[in-house]
């Protein structure tokens, strides 16, 4: 079975890469990182011009007609510029895909699942249609997680230094990972915290430093990237989009008093998420970092501005902690099942999605079948609040508890 499972995997990550994989001048998000970097290059403001007319390379762009990616990642995607489009596209999904079986090998490396568990993991997630999702636009969440992952190692052995720097470098490629300094206050883990704020003043300056002041230009965006345009599309995951879609169920302008009830609705949704998220940490022991991380990979996805399917496949981290906790016979079973359930929601979506083409391209079943991205994020967010519940307790809880449990016992 193992064999069968791999022989699936592999039959349909080739057939992806040779058949369905959009190379230039095919649109992809590599696209407009490309000629964004190569403006930026040459002295240009993409954050104020727009990219039709920087098209020297013929690279479709799609809808996006500014640069809406941080200054860093223009900064670092410079390298990529000085090849051919189509080699440089290439080179970054190779990258990509070396990342991911990068943090793959370190989440199972420290797992207690034995050899043969590895395999089947491993071989699942190759299967995970997030990652194809991602591979399709060519984005940066596999770095994003590949960093994750190199911080919690460090965390897990005190390198709080390795820890910061990568958290800092998570954050100045895409921003929403600035959510896990709450979970390093949380857990009063001080150093990684100055360790993340002195790299990312660090990186921050060097980017200031490459980009000049077109990267203060990058402020400006945030309400492009965050307009109904966007977040109105089914297929967005962020509680943002999610809450909003319920307001703009009839595709009519609202007025100004139900857009702020809007606005109120998303706060209250965003401020009780973040408060489950924090209560849960401060519940549990320090013990396993993973378990509680793997948390807040779920809930900075939810609480970032904007939140596409492809950034599903940091759920990797999530999927590895539920594994590892399972065969640890830590983990109850509304966790297991969450988790199975989760990675289920993501396939569950072809069968609907197939309806839009039988059915001669009916809108409304594409729209259906995106919304199960919605469901598999914040199910795999449940999946983990349960498993960090059926956690053991904070040594601080413990304590407090242990005199009326003494009492229980005579």
């Amino acid at each position: 079975m193992l064999a069968a499972v791999w022989l699936v995997a592999l039959g349909y990550a080739s057939r992806f890469v040779l058949y369905r994989l959009p190379a230039p001048p095919e649109f992809t998000d590599f696209n407009h990182f490309y000629i964004a970097a190569r403006a930026l290059e040459a002295g240009a403001n993409p954050y104020a011009t727009d990219l039709a007319s920087l098209r020297t390379f013929k690279l479709d762009t799609g809808p996006i007609r500014i640069e809406n990616q941080t200054p860093t990642t223009l900064v670092l995607f410079e390298p990529f510029t000085k090849l051919d489009p189509r080699i440089a596209y290439w080179v970054w999904v190779s990258l990509c895909a070396a990342l991911l079986l990068f943090a793959l090998g370190m989440l199972l490396r420290a797992s207690a699942l034995d050899t043969r568990q590895c395999l089947l993991f491993a071989a699942i997630i190759l299967l995970y249609p997030a990652v194809y999702e991602h591979f399709c636009f060519a984005n940066l969440q596999i770095v994003i997680m590949a960093l994750v992952v190199i911080a919690i190692y460090g965390l897990e052995r005190g390198a709080d230094c390795r820890a910061g720097a990568s958290l800092a470098l998570a954050v100045a490629l895409k921003g929403y990972p600035i959510f896990i300094a709450i979970y390093l206050i949380c857990r009063a883990r001080w150093r990684a915290l100055v360790w993340m704020m002195v790299w990312g003043g660090i990186i921050g300056s060097l980017t200031l430093w490459r980009a000049g002041w077109p990267a203060f230009s990058f402020l400006g965006t945030l309400g492009f990237t965050t307009s109904r345009k966007f977040l109105e599309n089914a297929g967005f995951v962020s509680l943002d989009a999610i809450v909003s879609r319920l307001f703009w169920a009839n595709h009519a302008a609202l007025s100004a008093r139900v857009e702020l009830m809007r606005r109120a609705a998303i706060g209250a949704a965003e401020v009780a998420l973040l408060c489950a998220t924090i209560a849960a940490t401060l519940r549990t022991a320090q013990e396993r970092d993973l378990r509680a991380l793997s948390l807040w990979i779920a809930a900075m996805i939810l609480l970032s501005p904007v939140a596409e399917p492809q950034y599903l496949v940091l759920l990797m981290v999530p999927f590895a902690a539920a594994a590892d906790a399972a065969a640890r016979g830590e983990a109850e079973p509304r966790a297991i099942y969450a988790a199975l359930g989760s990675y289920a929601l993501a396939f569950a979506r072809y069968p609907v999605a197939l309806l839009h083409h039988v059915t001669a391209g009916a809108p409304v079943f594409f729209r259906v079948a995106d919304q199960f991205w919605s469901f598999a994020l914040m199910l795999a967010y449940l999946a983990m609040y349960w498993l960090v519940a059926s956690a053991p307790v904070a040594a601080d809880e413990s304590a407090r508890l242990m005199p009326a449990a003494a009492c229980a016992a005579r």
